[in-house]
């Protein structure tokens, strides 16, 4: 390989950056670069930067599939029910739960009665401090929950029977 800055033959060369233009260099031209050079997918030649603002704008700009289940947690349905019962279990009033959280106990109050569906951060903090679990699996699409001993959803569910 020759070195496109001195012209000298050496095994291997370093793509890099010199003066706005991306150069094979040997090891002793290698001083001369202003920043190392990275080839894209298309073969283009970037700065590391411009390269990195690229790959997460392609990241943010990727569709996302609903219906994959990708693992994810969400708040369960009866996330009110399961603090209720824990507090008690615990044995403490809003109050105290209110201030083992640094919380106000009209919210602890509100997230207990389902009026307010709690934040993240507030989850995590009412998991931790009642050794409790608050988020379940997301479903995955088509799924129906069985209740009890039904038999799911038929289409005679959806079907309005007009009386004669």
């Amino acid at each position: 390989m020759l070195c496109e800055m001195c012209g000298a033959a050496v095994p291997r060369t370093k793509l890099v950056m010199v003066e706005g233009a991306a150069v094979q260099v040997c090891q002793k031209c290698e001083r001369f670069a202003s920043s190392p050079a990275v080839r894209t997918k298309e073969g283009a030649v970037l700065l590391p930067e411009v390269a990195g603002r690229l790959d997460n704008r392609e990241k943010r700009r990727k569709e996302k599939d609903i219906y994959e289940a990708s693992g994810e947690l969400e708040l369960a349905e009866d996330y009110s029910e399961r603090i209720r019962r824990a507090r008690q279990r615990l044995g403490m009033s809003h109050e105290d739960l209110g201030k083992l959280i640094s919380e106000k106990k009209s919210v602890i109050v509100k997230v207990e009665s389902g009026e307010m569906t709690p934040p993240d951060k507030l989850v995590e903090r009412l998991e931790k401090a009642l050794n409790i679990k608050l988020k379940e699996p997301v479903q995955a699409a088509g799924e129906v929950r069985n209740a009890g001993n039904s038999q799911g959803m038929t289409l005679g569910d959806f079907i309005k029977v007009k009386k004669k």
